[in-house]
């Protein structure tokens, strides 16, 4: 007549580890799914703030300041985030501009990292 009424401790040490490396594992996953978020929430205002500088080259005449440098940056704020717009001009007609967004402290790397890069051409006619 003797029953068992539970289990024995070897049972819930065994089933304890188990749960444990199921929880680590998920916990993992929530980690980079929200660094991945933040990496594209940087990727969608770096593409933002390319696409602005560029078309401010396509808005302006080319007898305008912004095209005698060939050289330019600035540092924005988005949100919390410090973003480096880098731009760089050449000379001949078409000109080429090429365009390189950084962002100060990328979430995936935690550094300054280049998030995205374009170039195009430039011409004062059609």
């Amino acid at each position: 007549m003797n029953e068992n009424h539970g289990f024995t401790l070897i049972e819930v040490l065994i089933a304890a580890g188990i749960l444990v490396c199921g929880l680590v594992a998920v916990t993992s996953v929530f980690s980079f799914v929200i660094r991945s978020n933040n990496a594209n929430r940087q990727m969608a205002v770096a593409s933002s703030l390319l696409s602005d500088k560029m078309e401010e080259f396509r808005s302006t005449a080319f007898t305008d300041a912004i095209w005698t440098k060939t050289t330019g940056s600035e540092i924005l704020v988005v949100g919390s985030e410090r973003y480096t717009r880098v731009w760089q001009v050449g000379s001949g007609v078409p000109r080429t501009v090429t365009v390189i967004v950084y962002v100060q402290n990328h979430a995936l790397t935690r550094r300054s990292i280049e998030v995205i890069r374009a170039t195009t051409l430039f011409s004062p006619t059609f």
